[in-house]
């Protein structure tokens, strides 16, 4: 980081699914930070692996394949039938950490908004000169909030979703969320679906040092949820979603 005095001992919660933990757990250690562990989510596949095979068979004849996280790449490599050079010509992907998991199968190729998410997808140019009618494959989560579908289908876009893999949410005892909480001062949260499920596994008696923690958040949807589920500080959201700039995002904080 940038900032000699980093994050100075500033205890993190590290929510991702555990296998996707450590990149950001050292993106906390070299700001200076503790990253304190307590996977919220773990990313398993479809219920119905055949079916899901199938759409992703039907979905060859859509003008793109339009990936919204690493997840749905690396499960879309999985379930596919070929490899992914055979893959539409067309490819997008919802920011830079999706791009660069395209990219490690082959293909360099993927269209990548300057924004993350579905509003950078959306005022993709390539995707914004799309015709009422062009056939687009999402490939994502079960969990995948409606916005970027609703979007591309009030442009007249025939849109075909890919559930290609699903979150599950982890269990944790009282006593492991206890601990975790009363050793941090800030919490870095990747989606609602973590969020909500962080508030439900947290005990009454601690639900106050867990409002307390300033947020590090994806999204100005998941502040606006942070603040009703009662947490006081204003949350911090980066300019990029991506392991560094959530962490770069506390740097600041820490040091303004």
């Amino acid at each position: 980081m940038n900032t000699p005095a980093g994050l100075a001992g500033l205890g993190v919660l590290v929510t991702r699914p555990a296998h996707q933990a450590q990149a950001q757990m050292a993106c906390v250690e070299n700001a200076g930070g503790r990253p304190v562990p307590l996977p919220l989510l773990s990313i398993a596949g479809p219920p119905d692996p055949a079916a899901a095979r199938a759409a992703l068979q039907a979905a060859h004849t859509a003008a793109w394949w339009v990936f919204t996280s690493p997840n749905a790449v690396r499960w879309a490599a999985q379930l596919a039938a070929d490899e992914p050079a055979a893959w539409p010509a067309r490819l997008a992907a919802a920011g830079r950490g999706t791009a660069a998991a395209l990219a490690a199968l082959g293909r360099t190729d993927a269209y990548c908004p300057a924004m993350d998410g579905a509003a950078g997808l959306l005022a993709l140019p390539e995707l914004a000169a799309l015709t009422a009618g062009a056939h687009v494959a999402v490939l994502c989560g079960a969990h995948n909030p409606p916005w970027l579908a609703s979007g591309l289908q009030a442009r007249g876009i025939r849109l075909q979703t890919v559930h290609v893999y699903r979150r599950v949410r982890v269990a944790h005892d009282v006593a492991q969320v206890t601990q975790a909480l009363a050793a941090v001062d800030a919490a870095i949260v990747t989606s609602g679906e973590a969020l909500e499920h962080l508030c439900a596994l947290t005990p009454a008696s601690v639900v106050p040092r867990l409002h307390g923690l300033k947020l590090a958040l994806p999204s100005a949807r998941v502040v606006e949820m942070a603040r009703t589920l009662g947490f006081g500080q204003v949350p911090l959201v980066p300019q990029r979603v991506s392991d560094e700039g959530f962490v770069q995002a506390l740097v600041a904080w820490r040091n303004s």
